[in-house]
């Protein structure tokens, strides 16, 4: 329960330092990655989602994995939770997968934040030493 607290104090007190998740990443995406990074690519567009009749709340990178549960439980309805559980647990763990995959580019921001910002305070440091060194040799 403390840390909780504190970290709520501390995101109050230096927001700053901390990302929006609404806003996405403020940093280039390729920063870091000599290679380039594997595109996260939705399997259906809008459009199709909204004529495959997928809910509003699963519209998402995992929505191909919902759209074989939503077959699967049509096909076997009434004893789908049997048959459609293969279905079920792949949609999970995509979901759990993406989840992992925000919660780790929160975390990236997170870094990159902090270290831009210990990067500003170390220059400016090195600027008002030098500033100061100048001033006592006149």
């Amino acid at each position: 329960m403390g840390l909780n607290i504190s970290g709520s104090i501390d995101r109050a007190r230096h927001p700053e330092q901390y990302p929006e998740r609404d806003k996405g990443p403020t940093f280039d995406p390729l920063y870091g990655f000599p290679e380039g990074r594997k595109p996260k690519a939705a399997p259906y567009t809008q459009e199709e989602m909204q004529t495959l009749n997928i809910p509003l709340d699963k519209r998402d990178y995992c929505a191909h994995y919902f759209r074989a549960i939503m077959l699967c439980t049509q096909q076997y309805w009434p004893a789908q939770y049997g048959y459609c559980e293969p279905e079920r647990h792949a949609w999970e763990q995509c979901e759990y997968k993406s989840k992992l995959d925000d919660a780790k580019e929160y975390e990236r921001e997170l870094r990159l934040r902090r270290r831009r910002l210990r990067k500003d305070e170390k220059a400016s440091r090195e600027l008002t030493h030098e500033q100061h060194l100048t001033g006592n040799e006149e």
